[in-house]
């Protein structure tokens, strides 16, 4: 059977590859369609271009950063952007600095190139093969395609969870650079506090603070304000409105899917506060009860996954090592044909649910929330001595 999943990872991960080979070069196109080469690596260059020029002031001000973006690279828009704003901390921006020292052609290759090298040093040389898979899975499709850091991401996350035994200090300096991404960092101080890693802990918020001051040193105490100021303004319901309507189509979460099957915001709402409450107990007692393993990582990166509520497709890419470490588990013991089924639709999902999502069909959380449950009984079921529990056994 680990034969018929590595043949399929392979099979996938050539057509992802030939993907977005053509995609870049400009042709033809098969697969994901989209209307911009790397839109999102476009953010993060104009962010730091407006640094180098004098015009920090626009980076958290909607408006005049999308005119700012749309008349720098007026000749990669087929027509002007309407919203697209920078929604990431100061930290980012101090992080991502160096690529406006280049034409952004090469600063997309060189970003790509060594976010995806540093995921390899942080868990690529242990597990090779792993790496691989999820290195060319359709989430990573779509981490390039866009352009967004997901590889540098999983770097840190997967990195630092994988040291908290052997060197917490180490594991908490990779956790606080990834408070850089906030949305997917806000769980990783609870399980550190669950689990009683006081160590990493204070080496997580240390690092996040140290970064926190760099960039006010760099970037000036109004900078932080304006932040805030943006960040309150970005959930807003008209901007909530915005975004909803340029995309909910790659959005991933249950507040997406009820809002996608016609639920009232407010019901959306607490469906998703329900979900994230979930995922929160699950992380606790993960790392309250268990000890150390990849089984109660992979609680923690499906946890993260049900408590934002604005993710899109490409942040599926955190979940894809759980994925592999995971079926590698179930695979140790008997695996049932529809979950093997379940399996595969989940490696899929983040290319194919988006084609779901437009025909008002969301099934991202449906996947998400069966493999928290996954990945939580087999944890309990390997610390017990007992096979796995999972209801598909036809």
């Amino acid at each position: 059977m680990l034969g018929v999943a590595a043949a399929f990872c392979t099979v996938v991960g050539l057509y992802d590859l030939l993907t977005i080979t053509l995609f870049l070069s400009g042709g033809p196109l098969i697969g994901p369609q989209r209307w911009v080469l790397f839109p999102d690596f476009l953010v993060f260059h104009a962010a730091a271009r407006a640094f180098f020029e004098g015009n920090l002031s626009i980076v958290y001000d909607f408006s005049a950063f999308v005119a700012y973006e749309n008349r720098i690279y007026v000749d990669r828009f087929p027509s002007p952007l309407g919203f697209r704003p920078f929604l990431y901390p100061p930290v980012w921006l101090l992080l991502i600095l160096p690529v406006a020292l280049l034409a952004v052609a090469a600063a997309y290759g060189a970003f790509m190139a060594a976010t995806a090298a540093i995921s390899y040093v942080l868990i690529g040389r242990s597990d090779l093969y792993g790496w691989l898979a999820v290195i060319t899975s359709p989430a990573a499709l779509w981490t390039m395609i866009s352009g967004q850091n997901t590889f540098l991401t999983i770097g840190l996350f997967y990195g630092g969870m994988g040291l908290l035994t052997r060197s917490p200090v180490a594991a908490g300096i990779l956790l606080g650079i990834l408070s850089y991404k906030p949305q997917l960092w806000i769980l990783v101080p609870v399980a550190l506090v669950a689990g009683r890693y006081w160590r990493a802990l204070v080496s997580t918020i240390g690092t996040a603070l140290v970064l926190a001051l760099l960039s006010l040193l760099v970037f000036g105490f109004d900078f932080w304000i304006r932040f805030f100021e943006m960040a309150r303004e970005a959930s807003s319901p008209e901007i909530v409105n915005m975004m909803f309507r340029d995309v909910s189509i790659y959005m991933t979460t249950i507040l997406a899917a009820a809002r996608i099957l016609g639920v009232a915001p407010d019901i959306a709402g607490l469906l998703h506060v329900a979900g994230a409450l979930a995922g929160c107990a699950l992380v606790w007692f993960g790392f309250r009860r268990y000890p150390h393993s990849d089984e109660r990582t992979a609680v923690l990166a499906a946890g993260t996954l049900l408590l934002t509520p604005y993710l899109v497709n490409y942040d599926m890419l955190l979940l894809m090592p759980a994925v592999v470490a995971i079926f590698r588990r179930r695979m140790t013991s008997r695996i049932y044909p529809l979950e093997l089924l379940f399996f595969f639709c989940l490696w899929l999902v983040p290319n194919v649910g988006v084609r779901f999502n437009i025909y008002q069909l969301p099934l991202f959380p449906i996947f998400v929330v069966g493999f928290a449950y996954l990945a939580f009984v087999t944890l309990r079921g390997v610390n017990q001595g007992t096979s796995p529990c999972w209801p598909f056994k036809a």
